[in-house]
């Protein structure tokens, strides 16, 4: 219940801003559309909570509320300070006492009136057209990152060199698919596509990095996706925090059940699998997501300890791989020997400019590659989400190619 009162404590908050700002927007038939899409936004997510289904309520619906959250959101940052400071400019002309003419000469001299000393006039109708823009920009960029968002994933060809690979592993190919998060906004059929073009690619191994499902009805399909694996070494895969929110023994059933009907489909936690590739022994370890709610203690104790135990088997003749949901596992992976470590969780902010990501502070390693020494990091901006807004980080299926450096 927690986020339709954040929800709603948004929209009462866009309403006060819209409403100072530019007062004549919200009358009339305009106050009634907004009352209507606040009611409707707020129950696209009290829905789900109260009959627990996803699945009911059409994508369109579902997609306008986000749209309309996100417009919010940008009304209430960016109209605020400009409302701040008309007041503050306001309350400054009227306690700032008018200067008295001084004695002047007979002469008639035409000067041009003047609103109010100072041009305060010019000044406050300034801010009210940047104010009244505000709702503009709000719209046009949740319009603009929805359409981005909605648009489908890229393949991204990226080559990662590593020293000292064995020339067996020479163009090895990794295809990497993470945060699809089947469910409101993406589903089983969009999966599906991220698995053939990875097959069609042609990569000698396919990996899912977590946060598969949001919607645990759709689990079948999307198992019945990843058992669309061609890689001549499969599909490993670990899990996300999504996983566990959402239902963790029924995913871990799931996993189990494609593995056993003979789909090319592995599941890793906190565990490894190894196979050979022209003679050349290979390693992929696969950590568990460190659930640790707030606390960032409990979460660097239980990533310790998955990776006490992933490598445990790992042998000197091996080049191995890591997969890790979250990216902060780097460290404690290049400490044990991965060449390479494949990550997502971050969904890259979701937002960048020229390539920075906006949020670029929330994380660590937030996206794109990182290097430690001879040990290497990619962080995905994710194949899929769970708000379809984005802006200059596309969707991705990843395709890596390992290359002697």
């Amino acid at each position: 219940m927690v986020r339709p009162l954040l929800l709603s404590l948004l929209y009462v908050a866009t309403w006060g801003v819209l409403h100072s700002l530019w007062p004549a927007l919200l009358r009339g038939w305009r106050r009634w559309l907004f009352g209507a899409v606040f009611v409707t936004s707020v129950g696209v997510w009290l829905y789900p909570l109260v009959t627990g289904r996803q699945a009911d309520i059409p994508s369109v619906v579902r997609a306008a509320s986000v749209g309309w959250s996100i417009a919010s959101v940008i009304v209430v940052l960016a109209g605020t300070p400009v409302l701040l400071l008309r007041r503050w400019l306001e309350r400054r002309a009227r306690v700032t006492p008018v200067p008295e003419a001084a004695p002047t000469p007979d002469v008639v001299v035409a000067v041009p009136p003047s609103p109010l000393p100072g041009g305060g006039i010019s000044r406050r109708g300034l801010l009210t057209n940047v104010g009244r823009a505000v709702p503009v920009l709000a719209a046009g960029t949740s319009t603009v990152g929805m359409a981005s968002g909605s648009s489908g994933f890229q393949v991204k060809e990226v080559e990662v060199r590593l020293p000292n690979l064995p020339p067996a592993l020479e163009g090895f190919r990794i295809g990497q698919i993470t945060d699809v998060h089947v469910g409101n906004f993406i589903d089983t059929q969009y999966l599906g596509a991220a698995v053939a073009a990875m097959n069609e690619a042609r990569v000698d191994l396919q990996v899912m990095t977590g946060d598969l499902i949001d919607d645990l009805e759709q689990l079948d399909g999307t198992m019945a996706a990843l058992a669309e694996c061609r890689a001549p070494h499969g599909m490993l895969a670990v899990l996300g925090n999504h996983e566990h929110w959402r239902g963790l023994e029924e995913v871990l059933d799931a996993y189990a059940k494609v593995e056993a009907k003979g789909a090319p489909v592995r599941l890793l936690v906190d565990g490894s699998h190894a196979f050979e590739h022209a003679g050349q022994k290979v390693r992929v370890v696969g950590v568990d997501y460190p659930m640790s709610g707030r606390s960032h203690r409990v979460k660097a104790e239980r990533m310790l300890r998955s990776a006490q135990t992933a490598f445990r088997d790992v042998g000197r003749d091996e080049v191995v791989l890591c997969l890790s949901h979250h990216p902060d596992f780097f460290d404690l992976a290049a400490e044990r020997g991965a060449r390479l470590t494949l990550a997502g969780h971050t969904h890259g902010g979701q937002v960048a400019f020229l390539g920075v990501p906006a949020f670029w502070f929330a994380f660590k390693y937030m996206l794109g590659r990182y290097r430690k020494g001879d040990h290497q990091l990619y962080v995905s901006g994710g194949t899929g989400h769970w708000m379809p807004f984005r802006l200059g980080v596309p969707t991705e299926v990843t395709v890596l190619t390992l290359r002697a450096a």
